[in-house]
């Protein structure tokens, strides 16, 4: 039984991930946090699979602040909006 759940767990997860990756994730958010918003987003999650790691929220968030000065209310409404928690275990918050 624990087999069957890990498999539809996984199965659910691989879609989120492929949601996030997806032309209408760009499209439906686009028009609230930019297109380059989302493209930056979207890169650090490909870079992160391609890699094989994980990627820690504060290092997302200083990619989004510091680099390319996004306020940081700004890319707190993003995960919250996104709800960032169903992107565990590829993006911790740590």
């Amino acid at each position: 039984m624990d087999e069957i759940s890990s498999d539809i767990e996984l199965h659910e997860f691989l879609e989120q991930v492929n949601y996030v990756l997806s032309t209408t994730f760009k499209e439906k958010w686009r028009h609230r946090f930019s297109d380059n918003f989302i493209s930056i987003f979207q890169t650090r999650v490909l870079k992160s699979l391609t890699d094989g790691k994980p990627v820690k929220k504060t290092s997302l968030t200083s990619l989004f602040t510091n680099k390319h000065k996004y306020a940081l209310s700004e890319v707190q409404e993003f995960y919250r909006c996104i709800d960032i928690s169903l992107y565990h275990p590829l993006i911790y918050n740590k």
